[in-house]
């Protein structure tokens, strides 16, 4: 019978059993109306019988009132369960919430600090600036750093905070049609991990050499540490037995130093960080007191104010600021999903910024304080290199500016060269094993975002990877292997970090809004931004920074277009093959981009059945419930809390 159902004789109470009505847990009352006595035509023999039978029917009816009440408790009471269920749901994923999060603040800022103080800055860096204008582009730099650069850095900090997840997972969730962005990021972090621990491998072998040997001779760099020979791209040559085993060595203590994820990863880099700044305050300092030390300073920092009306000059120090910093890794985005949703990432940035802009100084210094050496043993003539077409062939830049040029020419020269040359490649073991710690957990954490299951395992996990690279950067410790290095350096190491960028802002611009984002900026950081520093962050998101990305991107493609005609590092024996050399650089610069289009591909085509075009074409550009459910979640425990 239905809880409605008219007896005769019951009159029930309405009730309104809509589902989204709060059921109510109190004892419902039933009335009960006499039948009006209608006057029997039967004879006062048969009233008793009458009378019998009605005190049977009130029997019946009292059990039919009480089985009636039973149900409608029963109802009520299964409806209060679900209701109960639904509203303790995001509770439930509170308590439930086990994610990995930073021990204190400062690990955080520690580690993402270690992160942007990188191996750009050192040794590519320093060529830019004499080749632009010396001090002028150091300012501009300074700017580009101050308008774009920060927010940038800003941005990728509240896109992992505010989501509190892996680049795998944060752009798939943002905007579902750039779905291949996280696995493209996760590939350009792998060849960057490859690249550094090419780095952590050769400075490990040259500190064997140095300390032993106590001397730096003529081809320190090509003899005694890679063994070079005549090796080339076609031919790599043997697999050298020493590099493999300092590659090995140093996997093994990334490991180490990464097994207790950020409960050791903060504390590590905790440390790195001022040991990095007194190491290069110390080697700017001696070197700087060396002969000839101040004069390369004052000469290549000569500036040339012409420089200002260049566009092309504005989009380098754009892209000059992105490598250095090195966004649109994913790296910044993973550690900041770490964080609590309410921590003050606006504070972090600028610190981050401050002391970014500290060591860029700081490492021109030492580069050009080295190269004022060189020129007072007439190795190189500085008076018109910075307006020489051959710079880079004359000093070189990257591994080959300081090995040979700063180590061979430049420390070998100073009292006790071999021990400054030892620090300067402690620093570059340091500084390549703070990116390396941000490489793997993009990686690591992307995958366990897939499967949540295996977060037990993570150490596992992370062995697992190092071994992948370990395997792969063999072919980095053979002969030729500098050779590799060059190829993946010139052709896929820098320009995608640009393209991920531009991505990036424009996701969040046209998914997330500015709106919304100035929003979170505030209730993340706890803090009351004024409207002049909300609504000048709006422009540089939705125009400023855009157009320089695209720009700078567009300007450093066309830069590598040209690279293998000039080849600059001609002279120190690095060429690609006329054949098929140009062919596999291009091919290898498609890598990183291929997924982002195969994602965008699949995720257009995937329609399905009887969903609109127009609707599943809104749904790609437009966040999943999955990206708000870390605000909800906060939300959940300061309710909870309160």
């Amino acid at each position: 019978m239905s809880p409605n159902s008219t007896v005769t004789g019951l009159i029930p109470y309405h009730t309104d059993l809509s589902p989204h009505t709060q059921p109510d847990t109190s004892p419902r009352l039933l009335a009960v109306q006499p039948r009006p006595h209608t006057p029997s035509a039967l004879s006062d023999g048969h009233h008793s019988s009458d009378s019998s039978r009605q005190h049977r029917l009130s029997r019946d009816q009292a059990r039919e009132i009480q089985s009636r009440t039973e149900l409608n408790n029963g109802s009520r009471r299964r409806r209060e369960e679900s209701s109960n269920q639904e509203m303790s749901n995001t509770e439930i994923s509170v308590k439930k919430d086990k994610r990995t999060q930073w021990p204190r603040g400062s690990d955080f800022l520690a580690s993402t600090c270690a992160f942007t103080l990188s191996l750009h800055s050192l040794w590519s860096l320093p060529i830019s600036v004499i080749q632009h204008g010396g001090v002028t582009f150091l300012l501009m730099y300074t700017v580009i750093l101050a308008t774009l650069g920060a927010p940038l850095l800003l941005l990728e900090m509240i896109l992992g905070q505010y989501s509190g997840l892996a680049p795998a997972q944060l752009f798939i969730h943002l905007c579902p049609i750039l779905a291949g962005l996280g696995l493209a990021v996760c590939v350009q972090a792998a060849v960057r991990a490859m690249l550094d621990m090419a780095v952590v491998m050769w400075a490990g072998q040259a500190l064997w050499q140095l300390f032993t040997e106590q001397n730096i001779r003529d081809g320190f760099f090509y003899r005694d540490i890679l063994n070079k020979g005549d090796s080339s791209l076609e031919q790599l040559g043997q697999l050298v037995g020493q590099l493999s085993l300092v590659l090995a060595i140093g996997c093994v203590t990334i490991f180490i130093l990464m097994a207790a994820g950020t409960r050791s990863v903060g504390k590590v880099c905790l440390v790195a960080v001022p040991a990095c700044l007194m190491l290069l305050v110390t080697l700017t300092i001696r070197t700087c007191l060396a002969t000839g030390g101040p004069h390369g300073v004052l000469i290549l920092l000569t500036p040339d104010w012409s420089v200002l009306t260049q566009p092309s000059v504005w989009l380098e120090a754009t892209g000059q600021v992105i490598f250095s910093l090195q966004l649109g890794l994913g790296a910044v985005s993973a550690y900041s999903s770490y964080n609590t949703y309410q921590h003050n990432i606006v504070r972090d940035c600028a610190i981050i910024i401050c002391s970014h802009l500290v060591w860029v100084i700081l490492a021109i210094l030492l580069t050009f304080s080295l190269l004022g050496v060189a020129h007072n043993t007439k190795t190189i003539n500085l008076t018109n290199l910075a307006s020489d077409p051959a710079l880079i062939s004359i000093t070189g830049h990257g591994v080959w500016l300081a090995a040979i040029t700063l180590i061979e020419t430049s420390l070998a020269s100073i009292s006790t060269g071999w021990l400054w040359a030892g620090l300067f490649f402690i620093l570059l073991l340091l500084v390549s094993i703070t990116s390396v710690f941000g490489y793997l957990e993009v990686i690591t954490s992307s995958i366990i975002s897939l499967r949540p299951a295996i977060l037990p395992f993570k150490p596992a996990l992370t062995f697992t990877v190092l071994a992948i690279i370990f395997l792969l950067d063999l072919t980095l410790a053979t002969q030729g292997g500098i050779h590799v290095y060059h190829l993946l350096i010139t052709y896929i190491s820098n320009w995608p970090t640009l393209l991920f960028s531009l991505l990036t802002v424009l996701a969040t611009i046209f998914c997330h809004g500015t709106n919304y984002l100035m929003r979170d900026i505030s209730d993340m950081s706890k803090l009351s931004l004024p409207h002049w520093v909300t609504s000048h962050l709006s422009v540089i998101y939705t125009s400023v920074l855009p157009v320089f990305l695209a720009a700078s991107l567009g300007w450093v493609l066309y830069s590598l277009s040209l690279d293998h005609l000039e080849e600059p590092l001609a002279t120190f024996g690095l060429s690609l093959p006329h054949r098929w050399g140009l062919l596999l650089g291009w091919s290898l610069s498609g890598l990183p981009v291929l997924p982002v289009v195969l994602g965008a591909i699949f995720r257009l085509a995937w329609v399905k059945r009887g969903v609109p075009v127009t609707t599943h074409l809104k749904v790609c550009h437009s966040p999943t419930d999955t990206w708000y459910q870390n605000e909800h979640r906060n939300i959940a425990r300061n309710d909870t809390d309160v």
